[in-house]
């Protein structure tokens, strides 16, 4: 159902999801060409709620000219292929998404097997990769779509009344993107800025022409450090409400992921680890299913970032990764 107006021109729809992340928030911008930003988890309940806010809106799916995806995770763009079917609107994203949304079902179960394949050469006990195939079935929260105009970083897309920038800002997911209007000081920010909880950058698939997978909690530091430059009054996340200080929340993130580091880093200077084991060490007990991708793509984050600084390193021991702090000379 439509909440407060954010802003003249954008309003909120709040769509419910069946994950622990609860509703997603997509955003109409009225004018031409009408946009629709986002699209919620491909489920009767989000459709009817997608349906019934533009409704009370006085709208209908079909008068969606545009639809745009920050970024392909199944919260945000499952009912894109519904929009698009009823509507014939334009769907755009970022380049780097137009694969994962176009071949969805290859895609996530690549995905799937590259994630479990890695859980175990980090140390994940054989029999919790089980849990983590189970995520398999998550793909019945999308569908891949027609084909994507894609989207380059610094673009201009006219959305609505206003032309936006798009801002590539891989962390949370290797093609986020957020969107930035000069005039208003407005960012519509996806995943990449949520005030209550806290963006999980999570372990990515190596995309075509990739010799190693993209290092996603380096690279979100280095977008949100990009982020706080901007001059924004007011932030439209991708969930819950919005964000009136980003440069104090961003400032408090980084905080975090430091302070984060630095216990990844005492732990193995007491000695060496799995990441299975850091992940056991820092939350304690099994890790099950999303669980164990979640706090897997957090430690492997936080190694990324402590191996560029050259504080830890890798080696391969009976089959599994041990990762240890590099010891001073």
């Amino acid at each position: 159902m439509p909440m407060a107006q954010p802003e003249p021109r954008i309003h909120l729809l709040t769509i419910p999801t069946p994950f622990p992340v609860g509703p997603v928030n997509v955003y109409l911008l009225e004018g031409e060409p009408l946009t629709l930003v986002d699209a919620g988890p491909l489920t009767d309940e989000a459709l009817e709620a997608l349906r019934a806010g533009l409704r009370e809106l006085g709208y209908s799916l079909s008068d969606i000219a545009q639809l745009v995806i920050t970024h392909a995770h199944h919260d945000h763009f499952g009912l894109a292929r519904e929009v698009v079917a009823a509507s014939g609107a334009k769907l755009l994203s970022f380049h780097l998404n137009s694969y994962p949304l176009e071949h969805f079902h290859t895609w996530w179960d690549q995905r799937v097997s590259y994630v479990a394949d890695l859980a175990v050469k980090e140390g994940a006990p054989q029999e919790s990769i089980q849990e983590v195939e189970s995520i398999r079935g998550f793909q019945q929260f999308a569908a891949p779509v027609p084909a994507v105009h894609p989207l380059d970083d610094q673009a201009e897309v006219r959305m609505g009344d206003t032309t936006w920038q798009a801002l590539h800002t891989p962390g949370h997911a290797l093609g986020h993107l957020c969107f930035y209007q000069r005039e208003s000081k407005l960012l519509l920010s996806g995943d990449h800025l949520l005030r209550d909880i806290t963006s999980n950058p999570v372990v990515e698939t190596p995309r075509l022409g990739m010799a190693d997978r993209p290092r996603s909690l380096p690279d979100y530091v280095r977008s949100l450090r990009q982020t706080r430059e901007l001059d924004v009054r007011k932030v439209l996340p991708g969930h819950g409400e919005p964000v009136y200080d980003h440069r104090a929340l961003v400032d408090e993130i980084l905080l975090h992921h430091e302070e984060r580091g630095r216990l990844v880093l005492r732990l193995l200077q007491e000695k060496d680890r799995t990441v299975y084991e850091l992940g056991v060490a820092l939350f304690g007990g099994q890790l099950p299913g999303v669980q164990l991708f979640l706090v897997m793509s957090e430690i492997i984050g936080h190694l990324d970032i402590l191996e560029l600084a050259g504080k830890v390193q890798r080696e391969e021991r009976d089959g599994h990764g041990i990762w240890a702090a590099v010891r001073p000379q």
